[in-house]
C-alpha cells in the first residue's frame, strides 16, 4: 500500500514538473505577456498531457 502511495506521488510530482516546465517555456517563447488564445492553448495542452500520462499508467 505504501509503495503504491509513493508511486502515485511521484507520478503526480513528475506531471506537475512537466506542466509547469511547458509554461515557463510558453511564457518565455511570447515574451511574458501571452493572449488569451495562447494561454488557453497551454492550458488545454497541459490537461490532455496529463490524462495522457494517466492513460498511459493505468493500461500497464
Amino acid at each position: 500500500m505504501i509503495h503504491n502511495t509513493q508511486t502515485r506521488l511521484v507520478s503526480l510530482l513528475k506531471q506537475t514538473a512537466y506542466v509547469g516546465l511547458g509554461f515557463l517555456v510558453m511564457l518565455l517563447i511570447v515574451g511574458g505577456h501571452p493572449s488569451g488564445f495562447i494561454l488557453g492553448l497551454s492550458v488545454v495542452l497541459g490537461i490532455s498531457f496529463v490524462v495522457c500520462y494517466e492513460n498511459k499508467i493505468s493500461r500497464k
